[in-house]
């Protein structure tokens, strides 16, 4: 008699628990996943990454159909990788609906390692898994299956370009080139390049290599368009340099383009009040500059009636003593007289502009260092 009536209080307890739960709750029942029936596997288990296949697959991993759950849920695929122990991952890729493969290309999964804290050129093993969960009358554990794969990653080489001809100030011969910087922006390799430096008269193109014949890029149609050669042909049309002096130069493979313009300067700054700045040096107002149109120094200021100004350019460091750009004359007025010179650290006459009350204001002053000319516009 006493077991029946324990029984019953516990089944009255347990009714009770459930009847509570309805009303206030949205119970969820949780059921253990099932074993994995994916089979995740890779279309390799160890490789060497390239960047000569950068856009082209390096593994496919691909996996069977997720089982059945049992919650009426539709199962949705998410793959990710990392390294063992899932200690640093990507995040959960989702796939497509009816898709059971995860391609990825040498160039993509060399910046994903980088990404995760391998070292470009260096070997690691990495874990792919692959999940399958599913949202429905209540909470199933996914299906999961994961690999192992060997990967060896690649140190990003550049793709060399060089200077070359009469206009190169250390020789004409090949094996005496200059060469250019290379801008790699993510895929974007062997295609972009920038070069700041001094030429002298003469003419000058470029080569893929100075110890072999791999072709050169030379001038086309007109001075901003690239033709690229299959030979180091003698008969290839350079650019000409006209003026020696500081040069930029940038160009695009893709494009075709290159804009190269006479510099004059590799910075150009602002002293004296007569330009709204303190007479301090080294002066902290720098004029700006575009390497699409090298030739050109900005600076957006406000003019101040009745004083002078000067500018020093290229190296700050001896202070007062540094090189300036001055006027030809003392107290220059800039819209009678607009000729610069260059004077070199330590010239003797302090040469400086003079700004007029009706120069007064907001203004633009305007460097032109190919044609050695400053022009001064109100705003």
């Amino acid at each position: 008699m006493k077991k029946i009536n324990i029984l019953f209080v516990i089944f009255a307890m347990t009714m009770l628990l459930f009847s509570s739960c309805d009303e206030e709750y949205d119970v969820k029942i949780e059921i253990d996943t099932v074993e994995d029936g994916m089979h995740l596997t890779p279309s390799v288990e160890e490789l060497t990454l390239s960047q000569d296949l950068m856009d082209e697959t390096a593994i496919t991993f691909s996996w069977d159909q997720a089982q059945e759950r049992i919650n009426n849920g539709q199962i949705k695929y998410y793959f990710k990788l990392g390294l063992p122990g899932f200690t640093t991952a990507t995040d959960t890729i989702p796939i497509e609906e009816g898709v059971f493969e995860y391609s990825i290309t040498h160039f993509d999964l060399n910046t994903l390692l980088y990404g995760l804290g391998i070292n470009f050129g260096s070997t690691a093993e990495i874990v792919a898994e692959v999940i399958a969960s599913s949202n429905g009358d209540f909470f199933v554990k996914p299906e999961i299956s994961t690999t192992k794969v060997l990967v060896t990653t690649f140190e990003i080489e550049p793709v060399n370009l060089y200077l070359v001809g009469s206009a190169n100030p250390n020789g004409s011969e090949i094996s005496h080139g200059i060469k250019l910087t290379e801008i790699i922006e993510g895929k974007d390799i062997g295609n972009k390049y920038q070069w700041e430096g001094n030429l002298q008269i003469g003419t000058f193109k470029f080569v893929n290599s100075l110890v072999e014949d791999k072709g050169s890029w030379s001038m086309g149609a007109s001075s901003t368009e690239l033709v690229q050669n299959s030979t180091n042909s003698s008969s290839d049309m350079e650019f000409t340099v006209t003026k020696s002096g500081l040069y930029s130069i940038i160009l695009n493979k893709n494009d075709k383009e290159i804009i190269f313009g006479y510099k004059g300067f590799s910075h150009v700054w602002a002293v004296g009040t007569g330009i709204g700045v303190a007479w301090n040096m080294p002066s902290s107002t720098e004029f700006s500059w575009d390497p699409r149109n090298p030739s050109i120094f900005t600076l957006e200021c406000t003019m101040q009636g009745n004083n002078d100004f000067k500018l020093p350019y290229n190296d700050q460091s001896a202070g007062w003593g540094c090189p300036f750009l001055r006027p030809i004359v003392a107290n220059a007025n800039i819209w009678e007289d607009n000729r610069i010179q260059a004077t070199p650290a330590g010239y003797g006459d302090d040469l400086k502009w003079w700004v007029t009350e009706e120069q007064s204001g907001p203004a633009i002053v305007t460097i032109d260092a190919l044609n050695e000319t400053i022009t001064l516009e109100k705003r």
